[in-house]
């Protein structure tokens, strides 16, 4: 972004081998008040680059540069960033309170002790667990260790604020509730944010961007909406959704002026943008992307439809999971339950039952087949 270069985080060319390549030449660039949320599955990166920004890790080539100040041989206690770690890392023989006040108290700290225990109080109570500030770290559940782990980030005012999975063992309500009340914390502050989680729709709820890192390689860099609408290739389209995009190998078919989209008996007329972008695909083997939601249901002899086997029927209170047998590729339809009893016609909630299935021209992904990269016009 710009002026990141000059007072945010700027990290380039960032490589790191263990015993095999960790990281691939990883850049970001982070500009004061934005957060950026990095997302990957496990082993994409992310703790390794989050450790080498802090200091923790050397990395084997690249650059890092915080407020136009290269960190370069700089020891992690000196480069004023605030890491939560994953593992927690709290003090044992700290309380909750002691535990978020450590950094206010070490030396250098900017707070008198009345202005740190009101900071402390706030952020706390913020985190539901004010009335746990006496207990050791010992009698706390994974979930109320999260959240001290994460008081203690949140009560520093850092050069660069850094999230390994912060809210990953916290029930769902509360979870629901602080990503949003953390992410307006973060974003009324001037550092830049690093949110790291293998979650991809908890990157695309919170970050200003998103990038997308995959065995130690960014796929893609953009906004939510950006990533969410144009998938840059078909790995970063397994990693979003819930469920994910439903990805089909296929094959290219021409038929006078138009082109289709085939595998065994599903025939699909590619729209006009979709069928000019695959003819840039390197060989006829294509990937189509269907979202769950746009997958519609209807007779097997209906024009146009597509017959599938009910594999499973998963009712989720608003919405219903059905996954289909296409014949040795299994996808997913997100409908209502409405829709979902129908199929079930009261039996078995419908597995096994052959049914048809629709899939509009629109809002298609379209991937080549060799190298999984989305194909332009889509």
């Amino acid at each position: 972004m710009n002026g990141a270069s000059n007072k945010g985080l700027v990290a380039r060319g960032i490589a790191k081998s263990f015993a095999h390549k960790v990281l691939h030449e990883v850049g970001i660039e982070v500009a004061p008040g934005e957060l950026l949320a990095i997302t990957g599955p496990s082993g994409a990166g992310k703790t390794t680059l989050a450790r080498i920004l802090a200091g923790l890790e050397r990395p084997d080539a690249g650059s890092v540069s915080l407020g136009g100040r290269d960190l370069a041989g700089v020891p992690p206690g000196q480069r004023r960033v605030a890491l939560m770690f994953e593992s927690y890392a709290l003090y044992p023989h700290l309380t909750v309170r002691g535990n978020a006040l450590s950094p206010l108290q070490a030396p250098g700290g900017r707070l008198d002790p009345v202005a740190a225990n009101l900071r402390v109080d706030e952020v706390l109570e913020l985190l539901e667990i004010k009335h746990l500030g006496e207990r050791l770290p010992g009698a706390l559940s994974g979930g109320q260790k999260q959240r001290v782990a994460l008081a203690r980030l949140l009560v520093q005012a850092p050069d660069l604020y850094m999230l390994d999975e912060p809210i990953s063992h916290l029930d769902a309500k509360l979870r629901h509730k602080l990503r949003g009340e953390i992410r307006r914390r973060l974003s009324a502050q001037s550092a830049p944010t690093i949110w790291l989680t293998p979650d991809g729709m908890e990157a695309l709820s919170v970050g200003d961007r998103v990038v997308v890192l995959d065995q130690g390689r960014v796929e893609q860099v953009g906004t939510p909406e950006e990533i969410w609408l144009k998938p840059a290739s078909a790995r970063v389209a397994k990693l979003l959704g819930d469920p994910p995009m439903n990805l089909i190998d296929g094959s290219l078919l021409r038929e006078g002026d138009t082109l289709y989209f085939t595998r065994r008996a599903m025939r699909l007329a590619l729209p006009p943008a979709l069928a000019a972008a695959a003819l840039g695909a390197t060989s006829d083997a294509l990937i189509l992307g269907v979202r769950p939601e746009v997958i519609a249901f209807t007779a097997t002899d209906a024009p146009g439809a597509v017959s599938a086997e009910i594999y499973s029927n998963e009712p989720f209170g608003k919405h219903v999971i059905v996954t289909l047998d296409l014949g040795a590729l299994l996808v997913k339809a997100k409908t209502s339950m409405a829709t979902a009893s129908a199929l079930g016609e009261g039996e078995d909630e419908g597995i096994g039952r052959e049914i048809g299935i629709t899939i509009p021209g629109e809002g298609l992904v379209l991937f080549d087949g060799a190298t999984g990269r989305a194909l332009s016009g889509n």
